[in-house]
């Protein structure tokens, strides 16, 4: 589907809901049959050719993950104050939500190391060179890199404004897939004992991108939701790495969220950065 033609079914979605005298909408809840109805529509009335038989579920993901997102939305919706974020489960695709004054838009967050990010070299050569051969673009290979390499480790140990004092990182499992979420990797650490944590165990959720993907605070929102959920840590770092191209690996870490806060907590809050450049480069990153 054409960015075009995706951009004439979130206007056919949103015409259906809107109601011009209140400003408001019927629903904001959008999903996957809601979805192929206005396909069906546009596909009849408005000259569209959208295939009827493609993953709906896909609609939303493919539109926020690209770097063309805030031009694939409609402008006129913007106007009207409302912008859109993936939801999933329950047959849910995505969702409208208001534009907050003073506030960007996810579409327009696009977190990428810039001159002013602190940058470290982190050697490459204890990777196995039969690894490095089979090196891939993909985001197993990334996590696979990130863990030899201890990239998460040295992220929480070295750098100014370090919010967590760890005293030991362990990586406990990847590719952990629950019922609304995936996260791409978890690490626990143990921290001096704080008033806020007095158990000095901290959770740090990561999520992986390549570095044509845009990273998603929506996505990592319900990590650490998730995270809370299916653990009884009272304290989560959500963190989130990308590879650049022929460099390393970015690492955004983002303020630490306490289960007290959660009822109350809707999107990442930027703590600090690194760009850990990978001596030498490593294939597929």
């Amino acid at each position: 589907m054409s960015k075009s033609q995706k951009t004439i079914v979130i206007e056919r979605i949103f015409d259906l809901l809107f109601d011009p005298a209140t400003g408001t909408l019927s629903k904001s809840i959008i999903t996957a049959r809601d979805l192929e109805d206005a396909k069906r529509y546009c596909n009849e009335f408005l000259g569209a050719t959208i295939k009827l038989d493609s993953n709906p579920f896909n609609f939303m993901k493919d539109i926020v993950r690209g770097k063309a997102a805030a031009k694939i939305w409609p402008d006129r919706i913007r106007q009207l104050g409302f912008v859109g974020e993936q939801r999933t489960g329950d047959g849910n695709v995505f969702a409208f939500v208001p534009v907050v004054a003073g506030v960007s838009e996810s579409f327009d967050v696009d977190f990428r190391p810039t001159d002013d990010t602190p940058h470290y070299q982190v050697q490459s050569l204890s990777l196995p060179l039969a690894s490095k051969a089979l090196g891939r673009t993909d985001e197993s290979w990334l996590l696979q890199v990130a863990v030899n390499l201890r990239i998460i480790e040295s992220h929480f140990a070295i750098g100014e404004n370090r919010q967590i004092d760890a005293l030991e990182l362990n990586h406990l499992q990847m590719d952990i897939k629950l019922r609304k979420v995936q996260i791409d990797a978890l690490y626990l650490a143990k921290c001096t004992p704080s008033v806020e944590d007095p158990s000095g165990s901290v959770l740090i959720t990561v999520e992986a991108k390549q570095g044509n993907q845009r990273i998603l605070t929506e996505q990592i929102a319900r990590q650490v939701r998730a995270g809370f959920e299916s653990t009884s840590n009272n304290l989560i770092v959500p963190t989130a790495i990308a590879a650049i191209r022929g460099k390393g690996m970015y690492v955004v870490e983002f303020k630490a969220v306490h289960r007290d806060n959660i009822a109350t907590f809707e999107t990442p809050v930027f703590h600090r950065e690194a760009m850990f450049i990978l001596q030498p480069s490593v294939q597929g990153i």
